[in-house]
């Protein structure tokens, strides 16, 4: 039997999802932004501490080098913090599609062996990914060193076909490891065999539903930035000409740093909400595509009771 999945029942099922938990979309959204919000604290407060004068100085000074070392520190630790929040709601999403039926308390949020799966399996494939690139890279630049006695020009051309061709061929296994982690949460287990093998066939699907997700993700995105702008300019009054000169000429613009504060925070809320919306679409159609698969493969073949 062959199996299948729609692309378009794929790509809708975040939509669903966000339809039908709007308060753990928003949730989850407020878990991965929050790490920038700290971020954007900090930087508030070492500029706070900052004079003009240090700023507009040639050689920095030995403590606002010190603060800039500081928030580097801060915002490694950070950006670590991001990459752990990250793991669990991509869990939760996984399982929100994978098990719509089960009860979950915290959004679904939770630290456990899934997110351990999810984590093992993300690690393994970015350094995957980065082993690769650098194995082509210095392939593509041995066979061009090879042949540029013989001819410039054909050692160029003959590296950048090596880089292409092995780049697609990296992309082509990159969309055949995508389904190892929604099924590593859907078989409670690290599924890089069984998540490979139900991908097997499915690469154009997956290569089209990689790019309709891309594509709505930047229309969204296109679509909220322009709307800001037009609702910025019309709200502030901002002369935007005026302004420019006036930091041409080095006079900083006179900013209420508690309102601009206090409307961050405001803004805080639909912005989390629209990260979670984001991160949701993007990672529930590659969930429903391997619950499809699940559903469809062979008795012989492992698969969690719950997808029937």
């Amino acid at each position: 039997m062959t199996t299948a999945f729609s692309i378009s029942e794929a790509l809708a099922s975040g939509f669903r999802l966000t339809r039908r938990k709007p308060l753990q979309v928003w949730m989850w959204g407020v878990a991965l932004a929050a790490p920038s919000l700290i971020i954007g604290m900090l930087m508030l407060r070492m500029f706070g501490t900052i004079s003009m004068e240090e700023l507009a100085a040639d050689e920095p000074s030995g403590t606002m080098v010190a603060q800039i070392m500081q928030m580097q520190a801060w915002s490694g630790l950070l950006n670590v913090l991001q990459a752990l929040i990250w793991v669990a709601v991509a869990g939760a999403v996984f399982r929100a599609i994978l098990f719509p039926e089960r009860p979950a308390p915290f959004a679904g949020l939770k630290v456990g062996m899934d997110e351990a799966r999810i984590a093992v399996v993300g690690l393994a494939l970015i350094v995957g990914f980065y082993a690769s690139a650098v194995v082509v890279g210095l392939i593509a630049f041995a066979i061009g060193a090879g042949l540029w006695f013989v001819s410039a020009a054909a050692a160029v051309a003959l590296g950048l076909l090596v880089a292409v061709a092995a780049g697609l061929a990296i992309w082509g296994v990159v969309l055949r490891a995508s389904l190892i982690m929604p099924a590593s949460v859907a078989l409670n287990d690290f599924a890089f065999v069984a998540g490979w093998t139900l991908a097997k066939g499915q690469v154009l699907r997956l290569l089209g539903l990689s790019l309709l997700i891309v594509a709505v993700v930047l229309l969204i995105e296109l679509a909220l930035l322009m709307l800001a702008a037009v609702v910025l300019f019309l709200l502030a009054g901002v002369n935007v000409f005026s302004l420019a000169a006036m930091l041409e000429q080095g006079t900083p613009p006179d900013i209420n740093w508690g309102a601009f504060i206090g409307w961050g925070l405001v803004a805080f809320v639909p912005l989390s909400w629209l990260h979670g919306f984001l991160t949701t679409i993007t990672l529930a159609p590659y969930a429903e595509a391997c619950r499809v698969l699940l559903a469809q493969a062979p008795q012989d073949e492992p698969r969690p009771v719950a997808l029937g």
